[in-house]
């Protein structure tokens, strides 16, 4: 690595130069000035700037598979639950695999089984992982309660590393 300041070449990792001890620390530290495109991007954009869909809002006592079936219609991942216009939950795919497998949180000893073989009428799904019907079930009790939000004006990278 040459040294910004002398020009002197250096072993790279080094903190400092060997000739002029300038410190190399900044030069690792990635700004916007120096990036392009998307990195650019990134660190300046506020999170108005992006494309986004129609978000699905939803009462807390909406029966879950209403819920499922309209995030499906709008191809979405998520719906936010609303009681009397404030966020109070956010409800995901996520949620109801946890709600259908019970909410084991590894696979049970041995792997999973085969499907148990279903008869009769399957206009009903059929009950899974025990406890009450999951279909039956309100958006209130399946979702995530009081998600952590973000402001229009925080940036993609405030964004992407609230999510990380």
């Amino acid at each position: 690595m040459n040294c910004p300041s002398c020009g002197h070449e250096n072993i790279d990792g080094v903190d400092r130069c060997d000739n002029c001890l300038a410190s190399f620390r900044q030069l690792d530290i990635p700004s916007a000035d120096a990036a392009e495109g998307l990195a650019r991007s990134v660190m300046e954009d506020n999170l108005n700037r992006l494309d986004h869909d129609e978000a699905v809002f939803v009462a807390p006592d909406t029966p879950a598979l209403e819920v499922a079936r309209l995030m499906r219609a709008r191809n979405t991942g998520c719906a936010l639950v609303l009681d009397r216009g404030k966020l109070v939950g956010i409800f995901t795919e996520h949620d109801v695999l946890k709600k259908m497998a019970g909410g084991l949180s590894e696979p049970p000893a041995g792997g999973l089984s085969e499907p148990p073989a279903v008869a009769g009428d399957l206009s009903e799904p059929p009950a899974l992982a025990g406890g009450p019907h999951w279909a039956t079930s309100l958006v209130k009790d399946l979702m995530s309660r009081n998600p952590e939000t973000l402001n229009e004006k925080d940036s993609v990278a405030e964004a992407l590393n609230k999510m990380s």
